[in-house]
């Protein structure tokens, strides 16, 4: 957690001490979903092997996944702000909305940044499937008809 998140965490605990009520459920409810993500990010326990027969589809699934995630939060990025009181839909503070805000938005250590470290990830996991398709022995065009044209 960077310093300005952990100032925007006492922020908040003070916003839910005070006001208590639907800002102290929210509060609760940004915890439970730091925690779940934090638990993404962790070691996985899963397993898939890769082999020739499924290679193909496994990049396609991967890649599609990432494309339709980037979409997605480029789509809602600007939705998942905050209004404060000062703007003409705010129901919160401007410290509170920007304390909430920084936590959403804006960084490696937000919300967003973390599903686009994600959609990073699963390029990057496409990229290392598509050179294990060329070798091997997948034809140019099997390979770009899955993972598109070479970056």
């Amino acid at each position: 957690m960077t310093q300005e998140n952990a100032g925007a965490d006492a922020v908040l605990g003070a916003a839910a001490g005070l006001a208590g009520g639907a800002i102290g459920a929210a509060v609760g409810l940004l915890g439970k979903a730091t925690a779940f993500l934090d638990s993404m990010s962790g070691p996985s326990t899963q397993k898939f092997e890769v082999n020739k027969d499924n290679i193909l589809k496994a990049g396609g699934i991967i890649g599609d996944c990432a494309e339709r995630l980037e979409r997605k939060l480029g789509r809602v990025s600007t939705e998942l702000l905050i209004p404060s009181s000062g703007d003409a839909d705010g129901v919160v503070g401007a410290d509170i909305a920007a304390a909430w805000n920084s936590r959403l938005m804006g960084g490696s250590d937000t919300y967003a940044g973390r599903v686009e470290g994600y959609v990073k990830a699963l390029r990057n996991l496409s990229e290392q499937l598509r050179e294990a398709a060329t070798q091997y022995g997948f034809t140019e065009e099997e390979i770009t008809t899955t993972f598109g044209p070479a970056k």
